[in-house]
């Protein structure tokens, strides 16, 4: 499926309603179809979860939605099966900063963040790219 949905490409997708399980709790008729589409182009952001991809609206007042990987159902009418990462892949680091303060970096499902104010900042920080390499230095050990 992340072939599918590269950031930048334009994509209509199939998502599963997450009201249909409760459409017999409104108004009859309120609650008309089990799955919704949408079509725009896929964008990420530094803040969004690792089983969420946004996909731009074209309006002003609403330019990005996001939607759960996991309601997903077909992308481009190819049907696609998000299985969500286990848990198990989540690795937490404990560094120093350059005045003595403690941070923690963690990598999970991909992704990579640290508590220290250059990342929350700028999104990137010394101590993701020290971490990286020295994860990088294991694997061509």
């Amino acid at each position: 499926m992340s072939e599918m949905l590269k950031e930048g490409s334009n994509v209509t997708i199939k998502v599963e309603n997450v009201m249909w399980p409760y459409r017999d709790r409104y108004a009859p008729g309120v609650i008309r179809d089990e799955f919704n589409y949408y079509t725009g182009t896929v964008v990420y952001e530094k803040w969004y979860k690792a089983n969420e991809v946004g996909l731009t609206t074209g309006q002003d007042w609403f330019p990005v939605r996001v939607v759960q990987r996991e309601r997903i159902v077909e992308v481009n009418d190819l049907p696609v099966d998000y299985t969500a990462p286990i848990e198990s892949d989540r690795i937490e680091v404990k560094v120093s900063g350059s005045k003595g303060n403690e941070y923690t970096i963690v990598k999970e499902h991909g992704k990579i963040t640290c508590t220290c104010p250059g990342f929350q900042f700028r999104g990137r920080c010394r101590h993701i790219k020290e971490f990286e390499e020295k994860e990088f230095d294991k694997l061509n050990v």
